[in-house]
């Protein structure tokens, strides 16, 4: 548009369903150490008034309709979502644009959120298999942003005043940095309508574009003590981004690691050996670069043997260990993924959206079926090699665990 918002939308006329999110293009990333989960807090706090609507009309606004109202924050997104019955998209973008442009923040809500965030992050500290995630974060991305907590902590969220939710909303929330992208029974030509009737900003509100950095990562270890049942853990090390051409092979690679109770890390540590009930391999792309690891939990004293036998799936793929059959089964499995979760409008919505962030264009399913048809076992070996590497894998643990249990990559 001429304001700089970016409209993307894909029509599936044999539904009766919109999905629509408006995707700001900040998130945790963004933060610097003092203002560490405004993203989230403000993610927070749309939802609790506007001139025209009380939190309660908000939380009502869709749901009396049949729809739903959410939103989510990530390390470099902020996302505002609802699914709708088709007939129904002019009042989801009508409340998306109000509570994006007019929230109140008003004194005594902010009060009351900041101890609802407080107890989000109590929860997160309750639940392991969640913690460690934060604390491998901020090992791997010691020196940069993305390291930080995305809800912030304690001290943070209670710094949080209505002058600063105000003047961080009106510097990031600007045009240029939105997407509004939407995916059902809807025409293209009647969203923009809606956007340009609804979405109106006013003149000195935001900047154009924010730094990035790349992060400088090496290889550290981080035990957190914690007295639990079992010993958690989380190893990694940073990819590549997303317009990569070996994304796929990358792809392929974490389904062979840990995409399922077939991938090796599961038949040779849970199924063979009996030392975890789950164990699995993730991965995410971020601007700029990406981050490939492998979590599981285990008993105490166990920590040594498991790490062993991952680091040996690990050498087995670098070393060409893989079959033309196991390859070609790991691509059914991230193809019949793919296309299975695009069966939901809510996935679509977000793949369009994260190909307009990532690469600024779309990729047509056709086209990614394809290319990860054309990924040779190869492709697998040389990734493996690249991306394996154990001079930046990073450890984080958290449980009864000494750090000596955590043996180096080698």
């Amino acid at each position: 548009m001429d304001n700089g918002i970016r409209i993307i939308s894909e029509e599936i006329p044999m539904v009766r369903s919109v999905s629509i999110g408006v995707w700001v293009d900040v998130g945790s990333r963004d933060e610097t150490k003092k203002k560490s989960g405004i993203s989230h807090f403000i993610e927070h706090m749309v939802f609790k008034g506007t001139p025209s609507r009380n939190a309660q009309q908000i939380a009502a606004s869709l749901e009396s309709l049949g729809g739903h109202l959410n939103a989510f924050t990530s390390r470099e997104q902020t996302c505002f979502y609802a699914k709708i019955l088709d007939e129904h998209l002019p009042d989801a973008v009508n409340v998306l644009s109000d509570i994006m442009l007019n929230s109140l923040f008003d004194e005594n809500e902010i009060a009351k959120e900041k101890k609802v965030v407080i107890e989000e992050i109590h929860d997160v500290e309750d639940a392991p298999s969640e913690l460690i995630h934060d604390i491998f974060a901020t090992t791997i991305w010691k020196s940069n942003s993305l390291g930080y907590p995305i809800l912030g902590t304690e001290e943070t969220v209670n710094s949080f005043t209505r002058k600063r939710l105000f003047n961080y909303t009106q510097a990031n929330y600007c045009p240029e940095r939105i997407i509004v992208s939407a995916c059902g029974n809807l025409r293209h030509s009647k969203l923009l309508k809606l956007v340009e009737n609804d979405f109106k900003f006013r003149a000195n509100r935001g900047k154009n574009g924010h730094q990035r950095v790349k992060s400088k990562i090496s290889c550290r270890t981080c035990c957190q003590q914690k007295d639990i049942a079992q010993v958690h853990v989380s190893l990694g090390l940073p990819t590549m981004e997303f317009n990569d051409k070996r994304r796929n092979a990358l792809l392929i690679l974490n389904n062979i690691l840990g995409g399922g109770m077939s991938s090796r890390l599961f038949q040779t540590v849970r199924e063979q050996a009996g030392l975890v009930y789950s164990i699995s391999s993730f991965m995410d792309f971020y601007v700029r670069e990406g981050i490939m690891g492998v979590y599981f939990a285990t008993s105490k004293g166990q920590v040594e043997r498991t790490l062993e036998l991952i680091y040996k799936v690990f050498n087995e793929i670098r070393d060409n260990c893989l079959s033309d059959q196991e390859l070609y089964l790991a691509k059914s499995q991230l193809k019949g993924n793919m296309v299975l979760g695009l069966e939901n409008t809510s996935n679509r919505m977000n793949r369009i959206a994260r190909h307009e962030v990532l690469l600024g264009e779309y990729l047509s399913i056709d086209d990614t079926m394809s290319s990860i048809d054309a990924v040779t076992t190869e492709d697998i070996t040389n990734v493996a090699n690249q991306m394996l590497n154990p001079e930046v894998m990073n450890i984080a643990a958290l449980g009864q665990v000494e750090e000596r249990e955590l043996i180096p990559y080698e």
